[in-house]
Protein backbone atom coordinates (compact mmCIF):
# COMPACT_ATOMS: atom_id res chain seq x y z
CA UNK A 1 0.00 0.00 0.00
CA UNK A 2 1.26 3.57 -0.90
CA UNK A 3 1.60 5.79 1.50
CA UNK A 4 -1.50 8.10 1.92
CA UNK A 5 -0.16 11.39 3.40
CA UNK A 6 2.78 11.60 0.66
CA UNK A 7 -0.17 11.15 -1.79
CA UNK A 8 -2.52 13.21 -0.18
CA UNK A 9 -5.33 10.63 -0.05
CA UNK A 10 -6.62 11.06 3.53
CA UNK A 11 -10.07 10.10 3.60
CA UNK A 12 -8.73 6.52 3.73
CA UNK A 13 -7.57 7.11 7.19
CA UNK A 14 -10.97 9.35 8.13
CA UNK A 15 -13.08 6.48 7.25
CA UNK A 16 -10.83 4.40 8.92
CA UNK A 17 -10.85 6.09 12.07
CA UNK A 18 -14.95 6.46 11.75
CA UNK A 19 -15.43 2.44 10.72
CA UNK A 20 -16.82 2.64 7.55
CA UNK A 21 -14.30 0.56 5.66
CA UNK A 22 -14.72 -3.07 4.74
CA UNK A 23 -12.73 -5.57 6.79
CA UNK A 24 -10.25 -6.37 3.72
CA UNK A 25 -9.39 -2.46 3.37
CA UNK A 26 -9.17 -2.01 7.26
CA UNK A 27 -6.76 -5.13 7.66
CA UNK A 28 -4.42 -3.76 4.82
CA UNK A 29 -4.21 -0.42 5.93
CA UNK A 30 -3.42 -1.82 9.60
CA UNK A 31 -0.40 -3.11 8.25
CA UNK A 32 0.85 -0.16 6.45
CA UNK A 33 0.27 1.99 9.81
CA UNK A 34 2.14 -0.63 11.30
CA UNK A 35 5.84 0.32 9.23
CA UNK A 36 4.62 4.28 8.71
CA UNK A 37 4.86 6.67 11.66
CA UNK A 38 3.53 9.74 9.57
CA UNK A 39 0.10 7.87 8.62
CA UNK A 40 0.32 6.15 12.10
CA UNK A 41 -0.04 9.81 13.53
CA UNK A 42 -2.83 11.41 11.02
CA UNK A 43 -4.97 8.29 11.67
CA UNK A 44 -4.57 8.45 15.95
CA UNK A 45 -5.50 12.11 15.06
CA UNK A 46 -8.39 10.96 13.51
CA UNK A 47 -9.58 8.42 15.90
CA UNK A 48 -9.26 11.14 18.39
CA UNK A 49 -11.41 13.76 16.95
CA UNK A 50 -14.09 11.01 16.34
CA UNK A 51 -13.83 9.72 19.74
CA UNK A 52 -14.96 13.61 21.00
CA UNK A 53 -17.64 13.74 19.07
CA UNK A 54 -18.85 10.71 19.98
CA UNK A 55 -18.38 11.35 23.83
CA UNK A 56 -20.05 14.90 23.02
CA UNK A 57 -23.88 15.57 24.00
CA UNK A 58 -25.73 18.16 22.06
CA UNK A 59 -27.62 20.60 24.48
CA UNK A 60 -30.72 19.70 25.24
CA UNK A 61 -33.22 22.35 23.01
CA UNK A 62 -36.09 24.52 25.24
CA UNK A 63 -39.63 23.59 24.87
CA UNK A 64 -40.39 26.64 22.74
CA UNK A 65 -37.14 26.35 20.74
CA UNK A 66 -39.68 26.28 17.70
CA UNK A 67 -42.39 29.05 18.77
CA UNK A 68 -39.41 31.28 18.90
CA UNK A 69 -37.91 30.59 15.86
CA UNK A 70 -40.81 30.78 13.41
CA UNK A 71 -41.43 34.17 15.40
CA UNK A 72 -38.22 35.41 14.29
CA UNK A 73 -38.48 34.15 10.97
CA UNK A 74 -41.65 35.91 10.18
CA UNK A 75 -40.70 39.31 12.07
CA UNK A 76 -38.00 39.00 9.41
CA UNK A 77 -40.24 38.58 7.06
CA UNK A 78 -42.49 41.39 7.68
CA UNK A 79 -39.59 43.92 7.92
CA UNK A 80 -39.69 46.28 4.98
CA UNK A 81 -36.06 46.41 3.42
CA UNK A 82 -35.05 49.78 5.45
CA UNK A 83 -35.67 47.81 8.42
CA UNK A 84 -33.67 45.03 7.13
CA UNK A 85 -30.79 47.68 6.65
CA UNK A 86 -31.22 48.88 10.12
CA UNK A 87 -31.80 46.45 12.26
CA UNK A 88 -28.12 46.24 13.10
CA UNK A 89 -28.00 49.80 14.13
CA UNK A 90 -30.59 49.32 16.67
CA UNK A 91 -29.17 48.00 19.31
CA UNK A 92 -26.33 50.73 18.97
CA UNK A 93 -25.84 52.90 21.87
CA UNK A 94 -25.99 56.47 21.31
CA UNK A 95 -22.31 56.60 22.02
CA UNK A 96 -21.78 54.80 18.70
CA UNK A 97 -24.15 56.08 16.56
CA UNK A 98 -23.36 59.74 16.88
CA UNK A 99 -19.71 59.79 15.87
CA UNK A 100 -20.99 57.17 12.94
CA UNK A 101 -23.32 59.48 11.87
CA UNK A 102 -21.17 62.28 11.99
CA UNK A 103 -18.27 60.38 10.08
CA UNK A 104 -20.71 59.49 7.52
CA UNK A 105 -22.06 63.11 6.85
CA UNK A 106 -18.37 64.33 6.81
CA UNK A 107 -17.65 61.77 3.85
CA UNK A 108 -20.76 63.01 2.18
CA UNK A 109 -19.73 66.84 2.29
CA UNK A 110 -16.09 65.70 1.46
CA UNK A 111 -17.77 63.80 -1.85
CA UNK A 112 -19.56 67.20 -2.45
CA UNK A 113 -16.94 69.51 -2.32
CA UNK A 114 -14.53 67.14 -4.97
CA UNK A 115 -17.34 67.15 -7.29
CA UNK A 116 -17.60 70.86 -7.53
CA UNK A 117 -14.27 71.90 -5.92
CA UNK A 118 -14.73 75.78 -7.25
CA UNK A 119 -16.99 77.83 -7.29
CA UNK A 120 -20.08 77.85 -9.76
CA UNK A 121 -20.68 80.74 -11.71
CA UNK A 122 -24.47 82.14 -11.79
CA UNK A 123 -26.56 81.47 -15.14
CA UNK A 124 -26.48 84.96 -16.15
CA UNK A 125 -23.35 85.82 -15.84
CA UNK A 126 -22.30 83.48 -18.73
CA UNK A 127 -22.26 84.75 -22.05
CA UNK A 128 -23.19 83.12 -25.44
CA UNK A 129 -21.36 84.11 -28.63
CA UNK A 130 -24.48 83.52 -30.59
CA UNK A 131 -26.82 85.64 -28.05
CA UNK A 132 -24.13 88.21 -28.48
CA UNK A 133 -24.12 88.35 -32.64
CA UNK A 134 -27.98 87.88 -32.48
CA UNK A 135 -28.08 91.17 -30.72
CA UNK A 136 -25.87 92.99 -32.96
CA UNK A 137 -27.84 91.83 -35.62
CA UNK A 138 -30.88 93.44 -34.35
CA UNK A 139 -28.81 96.75 -33.22
CA UNK A 140 -27.79 97.07 -37.05
CA UNK A 141 -31.36 96.26 -38.26
CA UNK A 142 -32.67 99.18 -36.01
CA UNK A 143 -29.49 102.06 -37.62
CA UNK A 144 -31.44 101.13 -40.95
CA UNK A 145 -34.64 102.39 -40.25
CA UNK A 146 -32.67 105.44 -37.85
CA UNK A 147 -34.89 108.86 -36.96
CA UNK A 148 -37.18 110.32 -40.10
CA UNK A 149 -35.20 113.21 -41.44
CA UNK A 150 -36.81 117.00 -40.17
CA UNK A 151 -37.75 117.35 -44.06
CA UNK A 152 -39.86 113.83 -44.42
CA UNK A 153 -41.36 114.99 -40.97
CA UNK A 154 -42.91 118.58 -42.09
CA UNK A 155 -43.96 117.46 -45.35
CA UNK A 156 -45.80 114.82 -44.15
CA UNK A 157 -47.70 117.12 -41.53
CA UNK A 158 -48.49 119.81 -43.95
CA UNK A 159 -50.49 117.14 -46.02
Amino acid sequence: MNCLTEDHNLEMLVAYAAGTLDLETAQALEQHLAGCAACRSAAAGQIAVWKALDAWEAPAVSPDFDRRLYRRIEQGVRLSWWGRLTRPFRAMPLSQALPLTASAGLLLMAGLILRHPGPIAPHRDIVRAKQVERTLDDLDLLRQFGTPDSTESVHRHAM
